[in-house]
């Protein structure tokens, strides 16, 4: 897997799981005035489910693929130290 796609995978995984993250904290936010929480209802349910549940898999795809990867050797184009003269 190229390092550009493993990039776009991340940023995938983290897009999906803020959005999750937003949908849960609102579950609670919008019911502030009052003891109730929101995540039962279904308004708010399906979709933690949803992004939850894609988050879980590529959360793994993820690591997966980090894992699979090799990174690539970095070029030795440093230029070599110069001694200095005392």
């Amino acid at each position: 897997m190229k390092t550009n796609n493993l990039n776009w995978l991340v940023l995938l995984t983290q897009a999906t799981g803020a959005t999750a993250f937003a949908i849960f904290i609102a579950s609670y936010a919008l019911a502030l005035p009052t003891n109730q929480v929101l995540h039962g209802e279904p308004i708010f349910r399906i979709p933690l489910q949803i992004f939850g549940g894609i988050f879980l898999i590529l959360t793994i795809t993820t690591l997966i693929a980090s894992f699979i990867t090799k990174p690539k050797k970095q070029a030795q184009n440093a230029p070599a130290a110069t001694p200095r003269c005392a």
